[in-house]
């Protein structure tokens, strides 16, 4: 990595949207082990996760799709409105062709069903990272 490439990561913030406070808490543990160098912020609703974003910005959004209040899907569309260059990847256990449509029609960039995190979820995070849209 170049050294303005690690500057930009250093400075980088993954927020992670889940109500779920035990798969938030294990998702932040494996994040902040792979991605040292970077903020990692947490929000268990979609209204906050919004609010985060406009006040944070975070390089990348790990949302789930059933929240409290607004869902991943209407909170993705708003964070992608107010800032297009922070990436969403959808992280749920609802691997439903419709919530795939839907997220991906929101602005999502990616969508990882909670069966294939681990082995999917921290390349997609990388390569959005290095992702120059």
């Amino acid at each position: 990595m170049t050294e303005l490439s690690d500057k930009k990561t250093r400075q980088s913030k993954i927020l992670i949207v889940e109500d779920h406070e035990g798969i938030r808490h294990s998702v932040k543990q494996w994040l902040v082990k792979t991605f040292k160098e970077n903020e990692i912020i947490e929000a268990t609703t979609g209204e906050d996760a919004v609010e985060i974003c406009k006040e944070m910005k975070p390089k990348v959004v790990v949302m789930d799709i059933k929240l409290p209040g607004i869902n991943g899907i209407v909170a993705t569309k708003q964070i992608k409105n107010a800032l297009p260059d922070t990436k969403i990847i959808m992280l749920t256990i609802y691997d439903i062709p419709a919530f795939q449509t839907g997220a991906l029609e929101a602005g999502a960039d990616a969508f990882i069903s909670k069966n294939d995190m681990y082995t999917k979820l921290i390349p997609t995070i990388q390569s959005l990272y290095h992702d120059e849209k």
